[in-house]
């Protein structure tokens, strides 16, 4: 026969002592667990920012690298920077063929004394020009009103029916000045890169290249990043001696993280 005490079972007081037992180590393990979970989430996040973040550091110095030499301009707060992509280039012919083709062409030469409406190049482009893209020839500055394609005394309008080996301009333009190195830009088009102040990281393409440089432009935006936090560009045009430099500074803040990024970027300004 068994004991009372042992029909009995067990006490209320064991039963609390369980009871908070079971609570202590749930709550030792939910600890346990939670700690490499939340490290693991935070890990994820300072990714995906610095992702972004880099994402939108790629796409600003690709562009750069593309821009016309001489045209990069900053806005006077920093928050914007402002360029002409030029995705390919050539060497204009500047003198006639010293032996003329068996049908007695020579080639057609740009001619800085009238207003030319075509000429020839000595090696072929990638592709044909578009009409309404232009020619730029010795672009040297990004501001004042003599050899700046913004301003547009050496920017002369494609025409219709250029080839990979000939350039078209209509109207006929005069350029101002010949390249040393018989070199002329086929730029695309104006590219501006700004911060917005609600935090979002713009691009703006398509419109029309002008002396002042207004911000924003009257061309279509898209978004490139967002909960920007600080937003800086510099630049610093080369000379004779030295390329030109562009500083670019980004930070990402999303829920408490934080991503900063700097990078520069050397462009050639030979024109």
């Amino acid at each position: 026969m068994r004991s009372p005490r042992a029909a009995a079972g067990f006490s209320l007081i064991e039963l609390v002592i369980v009871i908070v037992l079971i609570g202590v180590l749930a709550t030792v393990s939910v600890a346990l667990i939670r700690q490499p979970i939340d490290a693991s989430a935070d890990v994820q996040r300072r990714a995906r920012l610095a992702d972004a973040a880099d994402q939108a550091m790629a796409r600003i110095s690709r562009d750069l690298r593309l821009a016309l030499p001489n045209s990069i301009r900053t806005s006077a707060d920093g928050r914007a920077i402002e360029m002409l992509i030029a995705p390919m280039a050539g060497r204009y012919r500047a003198r006639p063929r010293a032996v003329p083709l068996p049908t007695g062409d020579r080639g057609d030469v740009l001619d800085f004394a009238v207003a030319d409406t075509s000429f020839d190049l000595l090696s072929s482009l990638p592709s044909a020009p578009v009409a309404g893209q232009w020619a730029v020839v010795y672009n040297l500055t990004a501001s004042g009103t003599q050899a700046n394609a913004w301003a547009g005394d050496n920017r002369a309008t494609i025409a219709a029916g250029s080839t990979v080996d000939r350039i078209a301009l209509n109207p006929g333009f005069q350029f101002p000045f010949p390249s040393p190195s018989q070199r002329v830009y086929v730029v695309q088009q104006a590219v501006q890169y700004r911060c917005a102040n609600d935090g979002r990281l713009l691009r703006h393409a398509g419109h029309a290249p002008a002396l002042a440089m207004a911000v924003p432009p009257a061309s279509a935006e898209s978004l490139l990043a967002q909960d920007v936090s600080l937003c800086n560009f510099r630049f610093q045009a080369g000379d004779a001696s030295r390329q030109g430099l562009a500083a670019l500074s980004l930070a990402i803040t999303r829920e408490g993280e934080s991503v900063s990024l700097l990078k520069s970027v050397h462009l050639p300004n030979l024109p």
